[in-house]
């Protein structure tokens, strides 16, 4: 089972290029790629996108790529333009000297060094298909640990959900061993009550038999054997594995609606302190359930 959370890096190299890729993902409820790319791999977008729509769920992924090209795949040379420019700006300034000073001003090497931006790289001629196989190198890389990540992280997350259930499952076995009790108190409260407001005494079966209905309607033993059932198909669930976070999520909510369902039918205080436990197992299992693919 993998967590929606992770990193991963990789670099690819094909000839004289070479690609690094990042990869962080993050919660979503889709796959929303979001790509940080030099201008001369923009080209490579789809493909990106394509990948990543095969290899991963969901989850709001960033991709950030950088390209380096070998030293010598952009030689360098003079630049005509500048080299034509900066001469006229010396020969100007040469003459302005001489009328100044009456001194004949020498042009050498060194004043041609110091024209900014003599220098120009070549852009070199890149291969498309070393540009490709870097990408996709680097790509696989970075998913690789990627996922490494997310198992890791999802393996954590599956182990504490497990250690929730035990504590549910040991909350509900104390709300059976009382339910019994609860039904007794109920029904005593329910005897004196009707015993106070009503002005002539029901016939004592009569009596026996509205109490019985309504103290049955106050029995929580159906709702903690469905509980019971929900908690063992979530167990069975996580050893499954896969992708099956909208089948814990959906389990969860019938979770949360039968331990409703039991505060709301007894008021008897050691279950009602057993509920609110279980409820919060239960919050704290629905938000670790928001980060799994």
């Amino acid at each position: 089972m993998l967590s929606m959370t992770g990193f991963g890096g990789g670099e690819g190299q094909r000839g004289r290029i070479t690609v690094a890729v990042e990869l962080r993902s993050v919660n979503h409820r889709f796959l929303d790629v979001s790509l940080k790319l030099p201008g001369v791999l923009g080209s490579l977008e789809a493909d990106i996108r394509q990948f990543l729509k095969e290899n991963v769920a969901r989850g709001r992924v960033t991709v950030a790529a950088q390209l380096t090209l070998a030293k010598d795949a952009a030689p360098a040379g003079l630049d005509p333009e500048r080299l034509e420019q900066g001469l006229l700006m010396i020969k100007a300034a040469s003459r302005r000297l001489e009328q100044e000073t009456g001194r004949v001003q020498d042009i050498n090497l060194d004043h041609l060094l110091a024209i900014p931006e003599i220098f120009r790289a070549e852009e070199p001629e890149l291969s498309v298909d070393d540009l490709k196989g870097s990408m996709q190198d680097a790509l696989e890389e970075a998913h690789g640990g990627l996922m490494a990540m997310k198992e890791a992280e999802g393996t954590a997350l599956v182990n504490e959900m497990r250690q929730r259930l035990d504590t549910l499952d040991v909350h509900l076995d104390e709300v059976r061993v009382m339910a019994p009790a609860a039904s007794d108190e109920i029904q005593k409260r329910l005897e004196e009550r009707l015993a106070k407001l009503l002005d002539e005494p029901l016939e004592p079966q009569r009596m026996a038999q509205e109490v019985a209905l309504i103290a049955d309607r106050a029995n929580i033993n159906e709702e903690c054997e469905r509980l019971g059932i929900h908690i063992e198909h979530f167990r069975k669930a996580l050893v499954e594995g896969g992708q099956v976070a909208k089948r814990l999520n959906f389990l969860l909510q019938e979770m949360h609606r039968e331990v409703n369902t039991m505060g709301s039918k007894t008021n008897l205080m050691d279950i009602t302190q057993a509920v609110i436990a279980m409820k919060d197992e239960v919050e704290s299992m629905r938000e670790q359930i928001q980060n799994l693919e």
